[in-house]
Formats: C-alpha cells, structure tokens, sequence
C-alpha cells in the first residue's frame, strides 16, 4: 500500500478509534479549529462552542483570548448559554478576531479547548464599470473578472444575464469556455453565438462575507470584427498552471487552457505516465471542460510530482507545459490520546500520541491548561517519515499526577488537539 493510503486509512482509523470515558467526567467536546463572522446587515451572531460530555455539575467555564483572560460578561455585546462554556456575540465587531480557548475547571482538573482563531469574513466588492467588447471572429478572447482582496477567497461564478431584468439569467456554459482560477472566463475561440444585444456576461462572487453573491464584472460581446482572412487554428496559451502546492485531503484542480479553433482537448501525464483516467476516477480530465481542467477529487501524497499536459488539436503545432505540484497536510492522528486512563497509585502510566503531517509536525502537551512540567512526567519527541510520536510516561502514578493531559500537534498548515483525563485511585 502507498504511503498516501496508508496515511488516509490511518488518519480514518484514528478518527474512529478514540476511547470512550470508563466512567462519568467533565469532557470537553471538540472545538473548531477556526470560526468565521461577517459585518453584514442584517448582523449575524459569533457562536464559540465550549460544552462538555458526561458529568456536567460544578464545572466552571473561563475563556482566554489571545493568550490573556476573557471577560464575556464585560464585553457588553456577549452573552453565555445556559448549563455550558458556549460565547455568543450578539454583534461582531473588527476587535473580536483573534485566538480564543476554553477552559473548564472541576474537581478533576482543568479541561482545556484547542485555540479557536476567530476571524473576519469580508470581501471588498469593486466598483464595476459595465465592458463592452467587439473581437476578432475566430480569435481566442477573455472576460476578465479580477478576484478583490477578501477571506476567504470567494466561490467565482459567470452567468448570462438579460439586461433588463437579472432575475433572468442562464449559467454560462459551453465546451469553449473555462473558468480560471483567477476569475477569468477563457474562450477558446469566439463566435457569434456568443453575441447578445440584451444578454450581459455578468461574474458573480459568493462569500460568507455577504449574504447573496456580489457582482465583480458586467463585459457585453455586441458583435464580432471580421477575421480578414486570420488562420486562428493555431493551439495558443491562455491559462497554464504554475508550479502550485495542493493540501492533503482538499478537492481541486489543474488547469492547462489553451485557444484555438478547433478545440484542443488536452491530455495530462504525471511523471510521465498517462493518468487522464475514467470520469469516475479520483483523478481525471474527464469534469465537463475537455480536458482543460485535471481533476483532483481527494488530493494524496502520491500526487505530488511533475506534470505534462498536451495540447493538439490536429490542425496545427502541438503544444505542452509542464509544471510540479507539491503536497503538503496539515497534522492528523496516527494515534489519538485515549478520552480518558484510570490508574492505581504507583502504576506506570503512558499517554501515547502520534501525528502524521507534512511537513514533519511538533507536539507539546499541556497539563491542566498550562505547558506540562511535572516531576516524574517524562516524554520524548521522535519523527520519522512524516509521523511524530510524543508519548508521555509516568513510571509511578501519584493522586497529584490526575488531571487533563493534552497533547497539541502543530505545523504551518494547521494543527490537531486531544486530551486525556487521568484520574487516580
């Protein structure tokens, strides 16, 4: 099996393989790793889950924000839920991004969330001026739409529609139009078909930022300028994809657009082996665009490589480009802390975990909320092809060694937050 499978069944594995408390006690459920809010009109709420499993009495919920205590109560727009830790700000302001954690304090110890980055949804929507446009019969054109500054980036969507009314309007599709990753609608060669008078070309953008899409571009193809006796059979670039790096685990694609009449349906090669593959693969040219786009549905370690796309549409000169394409992934579990350990004074005990990423990630523990630094609480840090293992031992358990023990794995892609109750007879 290949180190990419064997990483997806591994991380599924552990997902699956979290343990079960043996009794009753206050366990935090699983906080997001980030939240997001807009400033839109009508407001909507910031909701920052903080609830527990099991035993729920006499416990006690405090939160931090940037590494410094919280006070929801003085905020003045932040209410709490009934019976749990949950933060709701009634409306978000700009000063409410940062880094938010959780703690829940009981007669076992302080339970700790992973930090939660809150942070603003928004798009700066232009000022659009209407395009309009007569190009050569036959030649490769483009409509541009320039993505503006935002978070995330927004979902781009061209669609065609009627002057007079927008609520008319058709998604733009045709085997001669691409859609690039910069917003850009690519067609190969134009035609009069793609002339209106009363139709607009219209980019929409779609963000949690704004509650219905926002408009980017309005381009008008009035008419066509004729060719003149121009041969556009030639396979041209329009949009080729650079050297780019894919996550783990995301759905995505490659692009390799070129212009040209007739069409050229690209063929893609990774590491010099044909992978053009079925529709139904997990990779595939075969996704509504002739081949201009490489499908990725589940990106693999095993993607990363060279890869080779031919264009050829038998009329003129070939062309290809190549570019690589790196994997990396943020931190999962080989093998996730147990839920919670019971153990008899002067046991040995060992906290195991163990985290896959690339690139190689680090682990620190926390011990009641705090950076873990007991007497008699050893843990040693080793990687090894893309797996950190930090497991902590304890060789005699005492009743002051119970408490929360967490342990975080963490790289420039992400991070990965479990903890284990001790408790101690």
């Amino acid at each position: 099996m290949s180190f990419a499978k064997s990483f997806a069944a591994l991380a599924a594995l552990a997902a699956m393989c979290a343990s079960v408390p043996v009794e009753e006690g206050p366990i935090l459920s699983e906080a997001p790793a980030e939240v997001l809010y807009s400033l839109s009109d009508p407001s909507q709420q910031l909701r920052l889950p903080c609830s527990v499993t099991g035993r729920s009495q006499n416990v006690h919920f405090t939160w931090q924000k940037d590494g410094k205590p919280f006070d929801w109560a003085k905020h003045g727009n932040v209410v709490k839920t009934d019976n749990e830790g949950t933060i709701v700000f009634l409306k978000p302001k700009d000063g409410d991004e940062g880094h938010y954690q959780c703690f829940a304090t009981s007669d076992a110890g302080v339970a700790s969330t992973r930090m939660i980055t809150v942070k603003k949804a928004y798009i700066n929507v232009p000022k659009v001026t209407v395009q309009r446009h007569k190009p050569i019969d036959g030649s490769p054109f483009k409509l541009v739409c320039p993505i503006p500054e935002s978070y995330p980036k927004p979902t781009i969507e061209w669609r065609l529609q009627l002057e007079s009314d927008p609520k008319v309007s058709n998604e733009v599709a045709n085997a001669r139009y691409t859609v690039a990753p910069d917003g850009t609608l690519y067609i190969s060669s134009v035609e009069k078909s793609d002339t209106y008078d009363n139709f607009k070309y219209v980019c929409l953008a779609s963000s949690p930022a704004v509650t219905k899409p926002v408009v980017l571009a309005e381009h008008y193809i009035e008419g066509l300028e004729p060719n003149k006796g121009h041969d556009y059979s030639k396979v041209v670039p329009q949009y080729l994809n650079q050297n780019q790096t894919l996550k783990f685990g995301e759905r995505t694609y490659l692009f390799c657009i070129f212009g040209g009449n007739p069409l050229a349906h690209p063929d893609w090669f990774k590491d010099g082996q044909d992978v053009n593959n079925s529709p139904q693969d997990r990779v595939t040219r075969y996704n509504k665009s002739k081949g201009k786009r490489l499908l990725i549905r589940d990106v693999w370690l095993a993607d990363e490589g060279a890869y080779v796309c031919k264009a050829d549409n038998e009329k003129s000169t070939p062309k290809e480009h190549t570019f690589y394409v790196t994997v990396v992934s943020s931190p999962s579990f080989d093998k996730k802390p147990p839920t919670y350990i019971a153990a008899k004074e002067g046991e040995k005990v060992t906290i195991p975990c163990s985290v896959l990423a690339v690139p190689t990630a680090s682990i620190s523990w926390t011990y009641n909320g705090h950076a873990l630094n007991r007497n008699g609480v050893t843990f040693n840090q080793s990687n090894e092809n893309n797996r950190t293992v930090s497991d902590v031992h304890i060789a005699s358990v005492k009743k002051a060694d119970a408490g929360y023990y967490g342990c975080n794995g963490i790289n420039q892609h992400g991070d990965v937050y479990a903890e284990t109750l001790l408790r101690v007879a």
